[in-house]
């Protein structure tokens, strides 16, 4: 085991992460990172954004959605994600075979969800494109509960049903399979053991060094699931001991030169991998601001990144062409870095196709 320290597993997160050297495109960064998560479609794309060292441009992104090269599919913590279509077969053999709160949540409706599940596959194979609305006219009068936070789409989703075409500002419109894929779910191998080792193996690629809490938490998936498949690439792993904790990384992926300052200004959007990828809150921001940052019912703020270092949060106002940052400072920001950060948001707000208005402090 090598020296490791807190600062250092910070950086070498960031980096991997892909905010300092980027991807080559953004079905790159999707496929390294497992997934973008997008149930704001807006913050998912910024998250693309700062991570494409090409450049992102939303007429591109328009393009991937129309080719098949991202979709949106439910998979981590039941949340929906950008994923390409080759993550599909992974997803359905981890999350399919558990038993999510939406059949619960049938039943006590006293719906048959395997009745509903076979009426949307045989809409959506009818017709490129299926509006929700046409979906919930199809689920019937408790089609509102039965949608509630994707509800039987979820469902639908993990078993290689229906996928959710990705569009702004939301989701209007689900597409079957068999329009972007040749293969039948029948042809997946459903190796639930061998998806399992590869997850893990490609979780702690892409976003260690991290602990198995912090996968626990990102996947959304108990211990008993996992710790088999742990075993089974444990020796394919170096472990790091640090205040008491075991952080994991591949062997040989371990460069110790990302443990450097990151300089750089990063407006990270709500939601960003590096916020619903860890257990553990203080490897990244003081635990002072936690509340300013991690809101109830799961929502997470977009913060601002100076060099390695969160010093606040964001948010947006948009009037017609013109957009107007505001940004809630954890304390003092120099004159400087004030600078930085309104050049930053200047980039973003070409990204959003938008005239910067105004970037305020308070």
């Amino acid at each position: 085991m090598r020296d490791l320290s807190k600062v250092g597993i910070r950086n070498i997160r960031i980096a991997k992460s892909g905010l300092v050297e980027g991807f080559d495109s953004v079905e790159a960064c999707a496929k390294k990172l497992i997934g973008i998560q997008a149930q704001y479609q807006q913050f998912g794309e910024i998250s693309l954004f700062h991570r494409v060292s090409s450049g992102v441009t939303l007429d591109g992104l328009n393009r991937v959605y129309a080719d098949g090269g991202l979709i949106k599919l439910w998979g981590q913590r039941t949340t929906v994600h950008l994923y390409g279509v080759d993550e599909w077969e992974s997803l359905n053999a981890i999350y399919a075979p558990r038993r999510t709160w939406v059949r619960k949540h049938c039943e006590e409706l006293g719906v048959d969800l395997d009745d509903m599940l076979g009426k949307i596959d045989r809409l959506a194979r009818t017709k490129r494109y299926v509006g929700k609305d046409e979906i919930a006219a199809l689920l019937g009068e408790q089609a509102k509960k039965l949608m509630t936070w994707g509800g039987v789409l979820i469902e639908a989703s993990l078993t290689g049903g229906i996928y959710a075409v990705p569009e702004r500002p939301k989701t209007r419109f689900y597409a079957h399979r068999k329009w972007i894929s040749s293969e039948s779910v029948e042809s997946w191998t459903g190796n639930h053991a061998g998806a399992m080792e590869d997850f893990l193996y490609r979780y702690f690629a892409c976003y260690g060094p991290a602990t198995l809490v912090d996968f626990k938490h990102w996947s959304g998936l108990p211990n008993y699931v996992f710790m088999e498949a742990f075993w089974g690439i444990e020796e394919r792993l170096e472990r790091f001991d640090v205040d008491g904790k075991q952080y994991f990384l591949p062997v040989g992926d371990v460069d110790l030169a990302r443990q450097g300052v990151v300089s750089d200004v990063k407006l990270l959007g709500k939601f960003d991998p590096l916020f619903v990828s860890f257990a553990d809150k203080g490897w990244f921001a003081d635990l002072k601001y936690e509340r300013e940052i991690w809101r109830t019912a799961g929502h997470i703020e977009a913060v601002i990144l100076v060099d390695g270092e969160i010093r606040g949060t964001w948010r947006y106002v948009i009037k017609g062409q013109n957009i107007a940052f505001t940004c809630y400072l954890f304390g003092g920001l120099s004159v400087s870095d004030k600078k930085r950060v309104k050049i930053e948001a200047e980039r973003l707000a070409g990204f959003l196709e938008k005239e910067l208005q105004a970037v305020s402090f308070e």
